[in-house]
């Protein structure tokens, strides 16, 4: 498995970048790996979405209404 649970974190330039780098590497787990991949601004903004088409999973489920005896 690659991703279990992914963090974003939003840093104000490379002085930003490279300080939550080192603080990355000082918690560093002993067991597990870190992958962290830094995108600008501008690569950001062309992030497409890729929508396939719509299953009986992607439909709304109605709710029914709890009654309590």
């Amino acid at each position: 498995m690659v991703q279990y649970s992914v963090y974003a974190r939003i840093c104000a330039g490379a002085d930003s970048v490279q300080t939550h780098k080192d603080r990355l590497y000082r918690a560093l787990p002993r067991k597990g790996a870190v992958r962290m991949l830094v995108v600008t601004e501008k690569q950001f903004n062309a992030i497409e979405i890729l929508v396939g088409p719509s299953t009986v999973y992607d439909t709304p489920q109605t709710q029914a209404q709890l009654m309590e005896f």
